[in-house]
């Protein structure tokens, strides 16, 4: 019995790639300042002592870093005995975003420009929004700028309350974001109007990667929190998919939990999990794995919380505190894997906590691989997240993918 569990730990990058002076990210490293701000008290919460991650480790983590880096990250314990297989990775796609990055680890990189709207200020053009307005009968819209998703909120959402008016936003990534009220505006209201702006912006030939919806509640100003309804309306992928492949060559079965249905444009999923929170992320993961004895069966999942609430937000305590509770978890993910189970665990891009701005950043990712019975070796440097995906259709004798070079 064949089974591929893809973990990905959304953001975490291991260093900033040769191309990274393009994305003015040269001199980041999202894993390696957080170890530095937790050993040398400089994490939010000015905590003083060692990231304790010993099943990362023993994957293969600090050696992996270590390849790269030229040294071990500070305060982390070295572990004495390594049993996965480990390397790490550059991105060849156009931009550091989760859709390309998610798409090129599932063998389909994106090697065209996406679309942005890059004014600050009145950020969509006109006869967009007013196509917007009309095709959803609107009474306007609040916005229409870049901003931060927490910021606006308390910027316009007692008014967004007042008047019905969706806040529509962007940002430095290829997307436009709707924020409503899930009590006022209502959250199906808003899947709907998002429904409505992905086809619109298709119609136009906006090749924009995402539509996000962004439910929050509350009642007034500095109250206001995001839900975790969150829901994206994607692009599809340019090519297929390894998920795709499976499906298609072994009549085989992918699972999507957290986002990864979205990502996808829910195309070569045959079951959806939604749910979010690191913890809930990770029971579904478990009880798949658990319950789950099918063949020919790829597990795809997506721990977004080290990106949207830790990473993009700069707290770097968060996120540490994100990857201890991650890595006590897993030693129950590798105890629960069957004698043929892989285990993939990798990330999408970097979102630096120590970095200016709040952007993802353009960063190498690891990549562990588990199974009880692989060599135990350092395979290094490769040249695309899709070697990722060559690797499972190896493992799984599907045809090969256009790009990326097997691990195996």
């Amino acid at each position: 019995m064949k089974r591929v569990f893809i973990l990905v730990l959304d953001s975490f990058g291991i260093g900033y790639s040769d191309d990274a002076y393009r994305f003015h990210d040269v001199g980041t490293n999202t894993f390696g300042h957080i170890s530095e701000y937790c050993y040398f008290g400089r994490a939010n919460d000015n905590r003083f002592g060692y990231l304790n991650i010993p099943n990362l480790m023993s994957l293969g983590l600090g050696k992996v870093y270590k390849y790269l880096n030229g040294h071990y990250p500070f305060g982390i314990l070295k572990s004495s005995k390594i049993i996965g297989s480990y390397g790490y990775a550059r991105e060849i796609s156009s931009s550091k975003d989760t859709s390309s990055g998610h798409w090129e680890i599932a063998g389909v990189p994106v090697l065209f420009k996406w679309d942005y709207f890059n004014n600050i200020k009145n950020s969509f053009p006109s006869h967009l929004l007013k196509e917007i307005i009309i095709q959803n009968k609107l009474v306007g819209i609040l916005g229409n700028c870049h901003a931060s998703g927490t910021d606006i909120l308390n910027d316009l959402g007692c008014l967004h309350i007042k008047t019905g008016k969706p806040i529509v936003y962007t940002s430095s990534d290829s997307v436009l974001q709707v924020a409503c009220h899930e009590k006022y505006f209502g959250l199906n209201n808003l899947y709907k109007l998002c429904k409505k702006i992905r086809y619109i912006l298709d119609k136009y030939n906006y090749n924009i990667t995402r539509v996000i919806a962004r439910p929050f509640i509350g009642e007034k100003k500095l109250h206001f929190i995001r839900t975790n309804n969150r829901r994206d309306f994607s692009k599809l992928p340019p090519g297929k998919t390894i998920i795709q492949k499976l499906i298609e060559e072994r009549s085989g079965h992918v699972i999507g939990i957290g986002k990864i249905s979205d990502i996808f444009a829910h195309v070569g999923i045959t079951k959806n999990i939604y749910t979010a929170g690191l913890k809930n992320l990770i029971d579904s993961t478990i009880h798949e794995i658990n319950i789950n004895v099918k063949d020919n069966t790829i597990v795809f999942i997506n721990l977004v919380d080290f990106d949207s609430i830790w990473g993009h937000r700069r707290d770097v305590s968060g996120y540490s505190s994100g990857l201890e509770y991650f890595d006590f978890r897993l030693s129950e993910i590798l105890n629960s894997l069957k004698r043929d189970d892989m285990l993939i665990l990798t990330a999408d891009h970097g979102c630096d906590p120590t970095w200016i701005g709040t952007n993802h950043t353009r960063e190498y990712i690891p990549i562990l691989l588990y199974n009880k019975f692989f060599p135990r070796y350092n395979f290094g440097y490769r040249k695309t997240f899709s070697d990722i995906a060559q690797t499972i259709a190896k493992y799984f004798s599907l045809s090969n993918m256009k790009y990326g070079e097997s691990i195996l």
